[in-house]
């Protein structure tokens, strides 16, 4: 017997040039709910090359799938029912674990068409053209059905318990002989105690399951032809005795390590604290609600969840009761005072703390507290430790924690969530720390805990849904959306430990890739007049009200919608091949009544009417939004339709769809175009040192993403008196835009006494005039002679922006000459300039040059 793992032996074959290794089976990709990811293809394919060899009923009858926790075992595992149903002949599988909230979650996972894990296609498992259907029973029957996998659903306790104490009509050694059968073992570290224990005397536990690996063990001899498929996340290959029983039969292996650094899990971060626990679970309250805010702006629907985590089911009450009236008692003043707190102790803006409370600081906190109060109540949140969470819909609350019906916000617990508890939007978990032991124990099962917390929520951005980490290297606030943040505790012995355990159990804490730059107004110009009296000149915003908001127009939503609509599409799985009902089409428009408007309005929570007044202050109901012409009342939806179907043809729901789909377009248009405040032409002062200081920029340390004219680096400006600061941290193009200020430095210090070039680093923003879009240009040209001073706002723009930004060199550009332009207390001695943008193209950069000259070297 060799040493080296069966997984590193199969691989070194599928590399051989002379070996043909399999692909998965088409009827396996078709009739599965989920596509798989690459890893679970190879899973597959290297169980397959096993079950091809002439010796698999001798040398691969015993197999164990090593994968992380959040991998999606359970769907290779059906992946595998389905080739040795179809290949092997095998209809017979029983799965069985320690577990009976796993057999529940299998259960539906495996079986339930309704439940959103189903894992196979909910229309039906279709195999050769035969529809084949899964059916649980207790005992297998003696002549099978065509077309029917027989599925045993057990625990490992009441499986050996049946077969050692045999019943009538029960399972039974003897029934199973002349049956070929499946074993499916999830969790399957549960019955290696007799291996692991080597020689120690073992615990009256210990011995009772020590029976259940007999058992197993068992059941895989009596039949020649049965197998024995493992699954488990944790196995210590470290352990002599288990690394000879399983080293030539881990058939695949994809630890947590890998699976978090190819970016299938959220990025792990812990938070050290010495709060006391109250400030830590209102501190998680605020970040997780923050989470819920940023995900909101960027047309995210998220519900994340909190985990309360502690050792004594009594702390676990008393944490709950706590917290709930934390929330009940929460005040504006407490709020501010909380924030201001956090504004003076978290200065680091790398700090996701800074972060949240920079944001906090700017935000409406009497509706911040509406939210919580709303968000964090009885009603929302569950203690798994009381008796009444053992209650069927108490349970179905825990696993459906995802679906958008689903009240759930914040969970109470202590052990029972540690192993099988399947949750995505899982990003906050919260040490309860009274009491709590610090031994390697105690840590060891809080790493099993943040492995499964870490797995990843594939949200929609960019109308695109994806299951790997997007923002590493960029950075985005939605970084925390990708984040699962571990509230702990800042003790040594504790931390140590939390340390070891976590590299045990492969879970990596996420690198630091950005570095920090600072670029500093140089000494000499802080002495100057004109920056310590200057000005910067920015434009007053006033709120927006109601009357900038009275129709569809002001969002730019048409209320003439136009929508494709076919009885028929056919996509090939894995690709991109699209084939339609037909070409030839004609057009008709919907009948939109009353009641199908109220149906969509009802099946979309941004139309719910507290949440729609916000960004539609205009109306005073739904009724009004529904009836008002300026709203859907005007609405006209026009749909292309095959010529052999009429509007009249269509069914209900899909005249539903067809609404709704409108509902989001508006959706998407009202998010993005409602603003709070617009500006005005006038303009005021404001003190230079309050707006211009040394500033800091990450610079991403990982570029490979990032083209290179948008890559940021340092540039040396020291020796050039006109810049004001250090360096010039800057792209490409930004670097050019310096360039050619330098080659014109000299004629402008013959037209200017004071010539001055200021990087913006978000500082200085104006909005349009009139309008809500307001953006901060990147550089500012500082110039003064006898008589003026003069601000020349500068922007570099790249070719793939023009388009989309023009609005910006429109409204730059209308500085020059607009009649109703007013700088306060100072019109006659300053004048505001926009030159157009500097940019890439040659065309352009030409006009650019003239547009500079005329208005700066030609009067």
């Amino acid at each position: 017997m060799t040493n080296e793992i069966l997984h590193s032996r199969i691989q070194d074959r599928f590399n051989d040039i002379f070996e043909n290794p399999p692909e998965v089976p088409q009827y396996i990709i078709d009739n599965l709910s989920h596509e798989l990811r690459p890893y679970q293809i190879q899973a597959l394919r290297q169980f397959i090359y096993t079950q091809r060899s002439d010796t698999a009923d001798i040398a691969f009858n015993h197999l164990l799938f090593h994968m992380a926790t959040g991998s999606g075992k359970t769907l290779v595992l059906a992946g595998a029912i389905l080739y040795l149903f179809k290949e092997k002949g095998h209809q017979n599988f029983i799965f069985f674990v320690n577990s009976d909230a796993i057999i529940k979650k299998t259960y539906d996972n495996l079986t339930n068409t309704a439940s959103s894990k189903y894992l196979f296609k909910k229309d039906g498992i279709v195999i050769d053209g035969d529809y084949i259907t899964i059916q649980v029973v207790d005992v297998f029957p003696t002549i099978p059905a065509d077309n029917t996998i027989y599925l045993k659903l057990t625990t490992i306790q009441k499986l050996h318990t049946d077969l050692t104490n045999p019943r009538e009509n029960g399972l039974t050694y003897e029934s199973l002989e002349n049956t070929k059968v499946i074993l499916l073992a999830d969790e399957a570290h549960h019955i290696n105690v007799l291996t692991r224990s080597d020689k120690r005397k073992l615990t009256t536990k210990e011995e009772k399951e020590r029976t259940w690996e007999n058992t197993v063990s068992k059941l895989l001899r009596i039949n020649s032809e049965n197998r024995l498929l493992e699954y488990t996340a944790t196995i210590d290959l470290n352990n002599d005795a288990l690394f000879h029983k399983y080293n030539d039969k881990i058939v695949y292996q994809y630890d947590l390590k890998r699976f978090m650094a190819d970016g299938y899990s959220k990025n792990v971060v812990l938070l050290r604290t010495n709060e006391d626990d109250e400030k830590k679970m209102l501190h998680a309250m605020l970040l997780s609600q923050y989470r819920k805010y940023i995900a909101k702006e960027n047309g995210i629907d998220l519900k994340p969840i909190i985990l309360f985590k502690s050792n004594k089911i009594a702390i676990s009450l008393n944490a709950n009761q706590s917290f709930l009236s934390l929330v009940e008692n929460l005040t504006i003043p407490q709020l501010e005072k909380i924030i201001q707190n956090g504004q003076a102790v978290y200065q680091n803006q790398k700090s996701i703390w800074h972060k949240m409370f920079q944001y906090y600081s700017t935000t409406n906190l009497d509706q911040v507290i509406r939210n919580l109060q709303w968000d964090f109540t009885k009603e929302t949140t569950l203690n798994a430790n009381d008796a009444s969470f053992l209650s069927e819909s108490n349970a179905l609350l825990l696993n459906t924690l995802e679906d958008s019906d689903n009240p759930i916000r914040s969970i109470f617990a202590v052990a029972k969530l540690n192993e099988g508890w399947d949750v995505l939007n899982l990003f906050d978990i919260v040490r309860i720390s009274e009491g709590a032991k610090s031994t390697k124990t105690t840590t060891d099962s809080e790493a099993q805990l943040i492995g499964r917390g870490a797995r990843y929520y594939p949200f929609v951005y960019g109308e695109k849904q994806s299951y790997q980490r997007r923002f590493d290297d960029l950075a985005s606030d939605l970084k925390i959306i990708e984040t699962l943040h571990y509230h702990t505790i800042n003790e040594n012995a504790y931390i140590k430990n939390l340390e070891k355990s976590l590299e045990a159990a492969n879970i990596q804490v996420k690198e630091d890739k950005y570095e920090r730059l600072k670029a500093k107004v140089k000494p000499k110009i802080r002495k100057l007049d004109f920056f310590k009296n200057g000005k910067i000149y920015i434009n007053k915003v006033i709120p927006t009200t109601a009357e900038d908001y009275q129709s569809f127009q002001n969002y730019n939503v048409s209320t003439t919608y136009e929508i494709d609509f076919e009885s028929s599409v056919e996509k090939r799985f894995g690709t991109k091949e699209e084939t339609y009902s037909g070409t030839r089409r004609h057009e008709e428009r919907l009948r939109i009544t009353r009641p199908l408007l109220q149906k969509a309005i009802q099946r979309n929570k941004f139309y719910r009417f507290s949440n729609l007044k916000e960004f539609v202050p205009s109306i005073s109901s739904i009724r009004d939004f529904i009836e008002s012409p300026n709203f859907l009342g005007d609405l006209t939806i026009m749909v292309s339709l095959p010529v052999e179907i009429s509007a009249n043809d269509l069914s209900p729901m899909e005249k539903l769809n067809i609404v709704e789909r409108f509902l989001a377009y508006a959706e998407k248009n009202i998010r993005h175009n409602f603003m709070k405040e617009r500006g005005t032409p006038v303009f005021e002062g404001v003190s230079f040192p309050d707006l211009i200081d040394d500033y800091v920029v990450e610079i991403n340390k990982v570029s490979n993403s990032i083209q290179v004219n948008e890559l940021k680096t340092p540039r040396n400006m020291r020796d050039h008196d006109w810049f004001i600061y250090d360096k010039a941290i800057v792209n490409g193009l930004e670097s050019d835009m310096i360039d050619f200020i330098n080659n014109y430095i000299d004629e402008l210090k013959e037209h200017f006494n004071d010539v001055y070039l200021i990087r913006n680093e978000r500082k200085v923003k104006i909005v349009e005039i009139g309008g809500t879009r307001g953006f901060m240009p990147d550089f500012l040209l500082y110039l003064k002679d006898d008589n003026c001073t003069y601000q020349v706002f500068l922007e570099p723009k790249g070719s793939n922006l023009l388009e989309q930004d023009k609005w910006k060199q429109d409204f730059l550009l209308s500085l020059s000459d607009n009649p109703n332009l007013e700088v306060l207390s100072e019109n006659e001695h300053v004048r505001l300039l926009g030159i157009k943008f500097y940019t890439d193209v040659s065309d352009l950069k030409d006009e650019f040059r003239e547009d500079f000259k005329a208005k700066l070297l030609e009067n």
